[in-house]
């Protein structure tokens, strides 16, 4: 599996933890990943401190490991797009009566709507690194699409609708506002699609599938 752009901003120590071992790794970064060959040690870090942590294995011998030693694990299917940096926009979006998009400057970034823009020091660091809009509905922000971090020039999209708005096309909306902010700086987008949902919305933006993997749950003790 192609290493996320969560697992490498770990690996360069600007998100999540790692602890190594001597022929495996464990980075926690949102998701827990899993990688090289699972030794004692690690295997028991495993059981000990991420049963309730969805995992992903990046090699074979984990996928091994953990489908053997835990049988009834739930398994769950995303997948990767294709970063990209150019993007097919669509025309402006109709939204519903009373709402309006706005790109996320200073007064929205500081609520930190649906934990977007978290993980930036302050708004100036997401301002020069980071992208996003938001949707607001009688003065209450209602949707979100955000850099969830940002490495090198390269972001992780993370979208949120309350769930009473869904189904508005305000996701659509928020995420056309960020990525042709995204193509206009240069800045290359990572989409990871939890769902059908996620990827067909990728997709109409000019994402291309790149890999499904599977995202493991330990049964409960």
């Amino acid at each position: 599996m192609n290493r996320p752009l969560l697992y490498r901003a770990a690996v360069q120590g600007v998100f999540g933890k790692r602890e190594e071992y001597t022929r495996s790794s464990i980075t926690d970064a949102l998701f827990v990943y899993l990688d090289g060959k699972p030794e004692p040690e690690s295997a028991a870090r495993v059981d000990t401190h991420f049963r309730v942590r969805p995992l992903v294995c990046l090699t074979e011998e984990w996928e091994e490991q953990i489908r053997a030693r835990y049988p009834e694990t739930a398994i769950y299917r995303r997948t990767m797009m294709r970063p990209a940096c150019r993007f097919i926009i669509p025309e402006k979006t109709k939204l519903p009566e009373g709402c309006r998009l706005s790109d996320m400057d200073e007064a929205a970034f500081d609520q930190h709507p649906f934990s977007h823009g978290m993980n930036y020091s302050c708004y100036a660091a997401f301002q020069a690194e980071g992208s996003g809009a938001v949707i607001y509905h009688g003065g209450e922000i209602v949707a979100a699409a955000s850099s969830f971090l940002s490495l090198n020039g390269e972001v992780e999209m993370d979208i949120f609708t309350k769930e009473t708005y869904r189904g508005k096309n305000l996701a659509t909306a928020c995420a056309a506002r960020m990525l042709r902010n995204c193509m206009k700086r240069g800045i290359t987008v990572h989409w990871d699609a939890q769902n059908d949902v996620s990827r067909h919305l990728a997709e109409k933006f000019g994402f291309v599938a790149e890999q499904e993997y599977s995202v493991c749950w330990l049964p409960q003790s």
